[in-house]
């Protein structure tokens, strides 16, 4: 009799942790293959975007993927065009398309040193003025505020990107601007997941 209540017991435990080790797969596998696999997302940047929309003809792409090198990094490229002032900021921040959210990732900004994988250059002549391009790397190091602050793992914020709940917002500064920092929003695009078979921002032009 207490051979067989053992044995009973043995096997109920080996059920009982195959049933955690399963339940703990399916949780995992969203995370690992998003953290696995080259993911690409992009925002088409315009001003009828931003909250309260802007009348400008500026327009921009962002293009956001992930590198198989390192898939703890988001590789981003941003092209701007017909900007009516200088770029003076570009924030990621977490919402929907109708709402104004948090800022969680600083893409670029004019006032301080910006890192060496970051190029940034204007056309090369007065007529192009203009243009702007920029391009440079998200890690969870840039994670020092907002809703994300300590995450470990930029999967964090690809799983907002997979949702439609981020958007990226360009300020650029305005002479004429009420607010403290002298810059305002001009454009912003919400960041969807971007097709396969589109690769590189010129093909979206």
């Amino acid at each position: 009799m207490n051979a067989a209540l053992i044995i009973l017991f043995i096997i109920l435990a080996v059920l009982y942790f195959d049933i955690q080790t399963l339940g703990a797969v399916r949780v995992a596998l969203p995370e690992s293959k998003l953290l696995q696999e080259q993911q690409n997302f992009i925002a088409k940047l315009t001003g009828d975007n931003t909250i309260p929309s802007v009348n400008t003809n500026a327009t921009g792409i962002t293009k956001f993927e992930t590198k198989a090198s390192n898939s703890n990094e988001l590789y981003y490229e941003i092209n701007l065009t017909n900007l009516r002032n200088d770029v003076a900021r570009v924030e990621v921040h977490l919402g929907k398309a109708d709402e104004n959210g948090p800022s969680v990732v600083t893409l670029y900004q004019t006032t301080v040193s910006l890192p060496s994988e970051i190029c940034c250059r204007s056309a090369a002549s007065e007529s192009e003025r203009t243009k702007f391009f920029f391009n440079g790397t998200i890690s969870t190091q840039d994670f020092e505020f907002g809703a994300l602050a300590g995450s470990k793992h930029i999967a964090d914020l690809g799983r907002h990107f997979e949702n439609g709940n981020a958007y990226v917002e360009v300020y650029t500064h305005n002479p004429k601007s009420l607010s403290f920092s002298g810059r305002d929003s001009e454009i912003r695009g919400q960041i969807m997941p971007l097709a396969s078979n589109y690769t590189t921002i010129t093909k979206l032009q």
